[in-house]
């Protein structure tokens, strides 16, 4: 049974799809291809990739039929790209580029010359200037370590620990179960975000209960369950209720609305000072909504490089009081 059969035989065509099959197929010929491309000549290229010339033309012609055109115009000289081939040539360039990263990246991490770390971060935290200090002090005192950031929601992040799609998660405890290991960085809080024209805005001093009627923009239940069902809580045990016009999954689209007047909205604390200038944010007198920024991690893959990761984050925020 070929390769390529048994691929098929293990994913089934029908979960690979025709498309799959052909980029399996036309990653074969690619490197060929591009050789001929930039040499301008099947002779030297086949010289180049110590094939004969038969084979290469073969492959080529089988980059041909997968792709459903013609790459090259044949002429007595050698050869000359099509429109099509041109074009093909700086995608296949990238492509293959890429693909030696990959290798050389695999190759360092497996030998143990860079590790990686996979770190999934909840925005709103990096509105805390220790945490940008942080990666960059991690960066500048470990540099055979390579950082892969990833932007999430705090319950986004939970769940990609559970299915190890990132080893570290920089988010708030919002009560989503779990079994990690964790260290605490700050307590953030909820403020109000207000257009500066809005009535409340005008107020001395302002309270949960000027709250009670108000339009609001409210947080996507599909993202932050956890947070907005916090929120609900809080509400109803001051005994306010509010009327949510529209839902938004970030802070930055939900600080985009209240600028345009469209409604207010709770965000986090820290966003003070870093929102559009006609957005202002206020505290509010008995209104409270704990949130403790915290760094997670499973214990089973707890390494040296990830706890030097936890502690230069922490240590900036404790050099920072």
């Amino acid at each position: 049974m070929t390769a390529d059969a048994s691929d098929v035989k293990a994913y089934g065509k029908d979960s690979l799809g025709r498309l799959g099959i052909r980029r399996a197929q036309l990653l074969k010929n690619l490197q060929h291809f591009v050789v001929a491309a930039e040499l301008g000549s099947f002779h030297k290229a086949a010289d180049r990739l110590a094939i004969v010339q038969s084979a290469l033309s073969r492959r080529i012609g089988e980059l041909e039929i997968q792709l459903g055109g013609r790459l090259f115009e044949r002429e007595p000289t050698g050869v000359r790209l099509t429109l099509a081939g041109e074009a093909l040539l700086e995608d296949a360039s990238r492509i293959l580029r890429e693909v030696d990263l990959a290798i050389r990246r695999f190759d360092l991490i497996d030998s143990g010359q860079v590790s990686l770390l996979r770190v999934g971060f909840n925005g709103a935290a990096m509105m805390f200037a220790p945490i940008p200090d942080g990666l960059q002090r991690f960066r500048s005192t470990n540099p055979t370590v390579e950082l892969r950031l990833t932007p999430m929601l705090s319950e986004q992040a939970f769940q990609a620990l559970a299915t190890g799609a990132i080893d570290i998660g920089l988010a708030y405890e919002l009560g989503y179960p779990h079994a990690l290991k964790s260290r605490q960085l700050v307590l953030d809080d909820l403020a109000l975000a207000l257009p500066e024209h809005h009535p409340l805005a005008a107020k001395a001093e302002l309270v949960v209960e000027h709250l009670d009627g108000a339009d609001f923009i409210g947080m996507d239940l599909a993202q932050s369950g956890l947070m907005a069902e916090k929120v609900a809580q809080a509400l109803q045990s001051s005994g306010v209720a509010i009327r949510v016009l529209m839902e938004t999954g970030s802070t930055e689209a939900t600080l985009s609305l209240v600028a345009a007047g469209l409604g207010i909205a709770f965000v986090n604390r820290s966003q003070s000072g870093r929102h559009p200038p006609n957005v202002v944010i206020r505290h509010i007198d008995g209104f409270s909504v704990p949130l403790p920024l915290k760094l997670f991690w499973r214990a089973e893959i707890e390494t040296p490089v990830l706890l030097r990761f936890v502690e230069t984050l922490a240590g900036q925020f404790e050099a920072m009081g």
